[in-house]
């Protein structure tokens, strides 16, 4: 399913039914064989590491049978980055054998990802999964495991296979309420207050489900307006009003509420199966 312009870098905007890397930045198994007495080598546009040196296996890199391949310049031990864990992340993306399509160095700092809710690729999810905080490296991802067969817009082509340079710079530690929502706060501002009830919150939102169908099911900007609910005293969810409680104005987060706190039993419509935990990540506004 395409996502909309997320008011984050494009490559992050889509989950698609998922096949291999090709071309020019892809070490095959033919190349892994005839290198296997090769000693890491650094290039110009990042790198390319031998799978093996004199017989030894490279831990700095991984190979899956299904082509998506880590490649890492930084490899860290500890904190790995497991599934519904929330990120801040530096990175580059573009077409293998192209040019680079996205990155966050326009907004000029680390951007915000949840896993384990269909905000990216498969392939790119599956490889921060196996990183840790404080790696650095290369995911390169076959288009069975990014875009696909229809591509991205006129940013990728179809089949086409990607290459994700990309550090992990933190993991954020939520704060976990009494009835088990989280707040993953990933803007924070200093001074301020938490809202009261009947104070007016007003903020942007993206909703996702959590799980093996994690999917982007609504969001403020396709209304064309934020969204205003009165604290403590509003038809919405009540894991929203729970996690609302901890933001203040200017604060930006993702919020993990459990199915209870949701739409329970009953589910949404077609757009939240019954007993589904979902994600809110909301751009806090105003409250007044």
């Amino acid at each position: 399913m395409k996502k909309l312009m997320y008011l984050l870098p494009l490559s992050i905007l889509v989950s698609c039914e998922l096949q291999g890397v090709e071309g020019d930045d892809l070490i095959t198994n033919d190349s892994i064989k005839a290198n296997q007495n090769d000693i890491a080598v650094l290039d110009g546009n990042g790198f390319k590491l031998a799978d093996s040196i004199n017989g030894v296996p490279n831990e700095m890199v991984m190979m899956r049978p299904d082509g998506l391949r880590i490649e890492w310049t930084k490899k860290n031990t500890s904190n790995q980055i497991q599934l519904n864990d929330a990120v801040m992340v530096n990175f580059k993306a573009r077409v293998a054998g192209g040019e680079e399509y996205d990155s966050n160095d326009p907004i000029g700092e680390p951007i915000p990802l949840k896993t384990n809710i269909g905000m990216m690729v498969k392939g790119w999810e599956d490889g921060i999964l196996m990183m840790h905080v404080g790696d650095k490296g290369r995911i390169m991802i076959p288009n069975a495991l990014g875009y696909g067969d229809d591509g991205y817009l006129d940013k990728v082509p179809p089949q086409a296979d990607l290459i994700i340079d990309i550090e992990i710079v933190s993991k954020i530690e939520p704060i976990v309420l009494d009835e088990g929502v989280k707040v993953y706060k990933y803007k924070t501002v200093e001074g301020g207050a938490n809202p009261v009830k009947n104070q007016l919150i007003t903020f942007d939102y993206f909703a996702f489900t959590i799980g093996k169908d994690g999917h982007l099911y609504d969001n403020s900007y396709k209304h064309g307006e934020p969204f205003s609910f009165k604290f403590e005293n509003a038809g919405v969810v009540e894991g929203l009003h729970q996690g609302m409680s901890v933001i203040k104005a200017g604060e930006s987060a993702f919020i993990e509420i459990p199915t209870e706190l949701a739409y329970g039993k009953q589910g949404l419509i077609d757009l939240v199966p019954s007993k589904t935990d979902i994600v809110y990540d909301v751009r806090v506004i105003s409250v007044e």
